[in-house]
């Protein structure tokens, strides 16, 4: 598999509150380290050349860059595998339509006669059907449509559930790891968990969960390293919606 490459730097929203107040110098030293990062070196070479705060900024956005990056490949890896079927399904439709031609003129004849039969009986059996006749099928028609809903339903909680099992937790555990964080890995993905994570997406949406989670790995205050608390958060505290909208404003990042 080809490594795309990459063409930009996309600084989001929740990534400027942490550097907003930087100086000129330390921007400059951001700035350098992430053209470090694009050109390919090491992350942890570059790191060792960075400051606080400026390398907590760094890891915070490399991180995203990462992301952004692996989704940019999985993108341009889908786009490929797409025009390869479409070429190769228009080499077989070609193939199939000389052969299918003949027969075509043939069928449609047909079919001609057909639809004609079955207009006929169609209007027939409209007038003989009743008005009792109308409204039970109507609603035969409505049941059906409220159960086909209800199924929807359920098949997105249960997306949602392995999403957040076998995507999510996984990544919260790569972020502990990457931010060297005292922040603890998560060992279980409990219903609890992900029903406070589902009522957090339905109202903030899912990448401000995504958001708030790393802007809490990035708290010095948040991993127990504040000089005026000693606290260390965790997912359910986070998650916690008084706890949430604090913690995605940047109410918790000081040293």
């Amino acid at each position: 598999m080809s490594t795309a490459k990459t063409k930009s730097i996309i600084l989001y929203s929740d990534q400027l509150s942490l550097i907003r107040g930087y100086s000129f110098e330390q921007l400059g030293h951001l700035l350098s380290a992430l053209i470090r990062n694009i050109d390919g070196e090491d992350t942890k070479v570059i790191e060792r050349t960075l400051q606080e705060p400026v390398l907590t900024a760094y890891r915070f956005i490399a991180l995203q860059l990462k992301i952004d990056k692996e989704k940019y490949q999985q993108t341009c890896e889908k786009r490929k595998s797409s025009a390869n079927k479409r070429w190769h399904k228009k080499g077989k439709d070609a193939n199939a339509f000389f052969a299918m031609h003949n027969d075509n003129e043939n069928e449609n004849e047909n079919e001609n006669e057909k639809e004609n039969e079955n207009e006929n009986e169609n209007e027939n059996e409209i007038n003989k059907e009743s008005l009792v006749d109308l409204g039970r099928r109507d609603s035969s028609s409505s049941s059906t449509e409220i159960v086909a809903a209800s199924v929807d339903k359920e098949e997105e909680e249960d997306n949602f559930s392995v999403l957040m099992k076998e995507k999510f937790m996984p990544w919260w555990n790569e972020l502990v790891k990457e931010y060297d964080s005292n922040i603890k890995p998560m060992k279980y993905m409990t219903q609890r968990r992900i029903e406070l994570a589902r009522q957090i997406c339905k109202t903030y949406g899912k990448d401000n969960l995504f958001a708030a989670c790393r802007m809490a790995f990035a708290s010095p205050f948040l991993n127990g390293r504040s000089a005026k608390s000693k606290f260390i958060a965790t997912f359910d505290w986070i998650i916690d919606e008084k706890n949430f909208l604090n913690v995605l404003e940047g109410n918790f990042y000081t040293k």
